[in-house]
């Protein structure tokens, strides 16, 4: 399959710390080529790209959870720099509210002259929407519970399939033609009178999945979104239980580790770690005992 390479760019809360930086997630998916997107966008993200030595250049599409700050405020400075550079090809940008995005960009005079494209995110319901269809991949959304308009997002890897030629003479199919195509899409055909069904004939490789959570307290619907998912980028603001007289609508450890198990996810990463938590080896101690857990760190890399 696809190499997809997943650079943790800012992992803390609200506030910064010397060690971690605002929310932000760059993927790098190869497949025919390279298509980069941003996850989030918090203060000094371009300058984490930098850093990172990842492109900006190659960012096709940004992808905004919701329009608190930490998540947000990165945008207009990666913007300007990206015009400064010359780019030309327009940027797409999603987002719930995605009004917010032009009001948010006026407030500099921008260098460049490339289009910016605003996609409206759906943030109320119970449907997961597919919200960008590629050759290789699609990107979902699901919204999620935070204290504004929230969305989860999920990149799905299409299924890799091969036709073996042997098993489809078998089963009477032709050395190629459309059937081929009506086979993939519907998954059986029907050859002289015979049900010809996909897996008969061809060898499929599940394509890969990431969810990105972003800010949200674990909720029906990203338990939907996230299941069976390869990696799991998950707010886990809390490590302890917290007070259950209070909405913080944000995730803990707890549920966390429930959700994981029940929803069989292979790997997740820890993030938007409070500044409360100074220690990182305490935190690595707490999921010592839960293989696929692991504790973010700015500029930490995971290959997928």
């Amino acid at each position: 399959m696809s190499k997809i390479k997943v650079t943790m760019l800012g992992t803390t809360a609200a506030v910064p710390t010397r060690e971690r930086g605002h929310p932000a997630v760059y993927v790098s998916f190869r497949d025919e080529k390279e298509d980069c997107f941003l996850f989030d966008c918090g203060e000094g993200t371009q300058r984490q790209i930098i850093n990172a030595r990842l492109s900006l250049r190659k960012i096709e599409k940004v992808f905004i959870t919701h329009w608190h700050g930490d998540h947000s405020l990165g945008l207009p400075g990666m913007v300007d720099t990206m015009g400064f550079e010359g780019r030309k090809t327009p940027l797409e940008i999603y987002a719930p509210e995605a009004r917010k995005i032009k009001k948010m960009l006026k407030f500099s005079h921008s260098f460049g002259e490339f289009k910016v494209v605003s996609r409206n995110v759906r943030a109320k319901g119970k449907k997961i929407s597919e919200i960008a269809n590629e050759p290789s991949y699609r990107i979902l959304s699901s919204p999620v519970k935070h204290s504004v308009p929230t969305v989860a997002y999920a990149f799905q890897e299409n299924d890799k399939i091969h036709i073996d030629p042997e098993k489809a003479a078998k089963y009477g199919l032709p050395e190629k033609g459309r059937i081929y195509r009506k086979l993939k899409d519907a998954g059986a055909v029907t050859v002289k009178g015979r049900r010809v069904k996909l897996e008969d004939v061809a060898v499929i490789k599940k394509g890969k999945k990431i969810v990105y959570s972003g800010d949200t307290e674990v909720c029906d619907n990203l338990r939907k979104l996230a299941r069976g998912a390869d990696l799991l980028i998950q707010d886990c603001t809390y490590f302890d239980s917290p007070d259950p007289g209070k909405n913080y609508q944000h995730a803990a450890l707890p549920e966390v580790i429930e959700m994981a198990s029940t929803e069989q996810i292979k790997k997740t990463i820890l993030t938007h770690i409070s500044r409360r938590y100074k220690t990182l080896g305490w935190l690595k101690d707490l999921i010592k005992d839960y293989p696929g857990f692991e504790i973010a760190e700015d500029f930490m890399e995971i290959c997928v």
